[in-house]
């Protein structure tokens, strides 16, 4: 019970430490109030190794900092290298950042959402509780994460993966993996 208390208070932490980060790098330092105009980057709808899904007219909720879109083509092109399955990208942030409801995250452009795998390889939902999540493949794609990033951050509660270190549990994410890259930028507020 301690190991999970720790567990779920790092997990806090980190979500804490993003909404500091959140509220700095979204905005314009000089200005609060204003969008970071670095957040301008939109994810094209499919590419090499990845699709979207519940992408809104033109993409507007695939918006992030250039950094982040290409770490998601470039994850997307080795990705397809060892599946013919793309991975499935959703919510990423908006022009600008800022809030993003429902979400408490995905304001300052460095998170994307993005679906488990089924083991009938359909671009739909799944979840970890459900007979069709393939956790053989979504662990094959969060090892490549980890290979190509290894300070990225992966939500996602299925225990199995959380034991072998390759995700953290976070409220809610049965049903979704949530990746943050661990990005160097001058696009990002350093001072958070």
């Amino acid at each position: 019970m301690l190991l999970a208390l720790r567990s779920y208070q790092k997990v806090q932490n980190w979500h804490q430490a993003d909404a500091c980060c959140s509220t700095g790098s979204v905005r314009n330092a000089a200005d609060p109030k204003k969008p970071n105009p670095n957040i301008n980057t939109t994810l094209p709808e499919s590419g090499p190794g990845f699709r979207t899904y519940n992408r809104e007219e033109n993409g507007v909720d695939q918006v992030g900092l250039p950094e982040t879109i290409a770490f998601i083509q470039r994850l997307g092109g080795e990705w397809e290298k060892e599946s013919d399955i793309p991975f499935q990208v959703g919510d990423i942030s908006r022009a600008g950042g800022g809030s993003f409801p429902p979400h408490e995250a995905h304001q300052n452009g460095t998170e994307a959402d993005l679906r488990p795998f089924r083991k009938d390889g359909a671009m739909e939902p799944t979840n970890i509780n459900d007979a069709s999540y393939d956790r053989d493949k979504t662990r094959q794609w969060c090892q490549l994460v980890k290979r190509i990033d290894p300070g990225a951050t992966i939500l996602f509660n299925d225990s199995q993966l959380i034991k072998e270190g390759l995700t953290r549990f976070y409220k809610g994410h049965h049903n979704h993996l949530h990746l943050r890259p661990s990005l160097t930028s001058d696009s990002l507020d350093q001072g958070c």
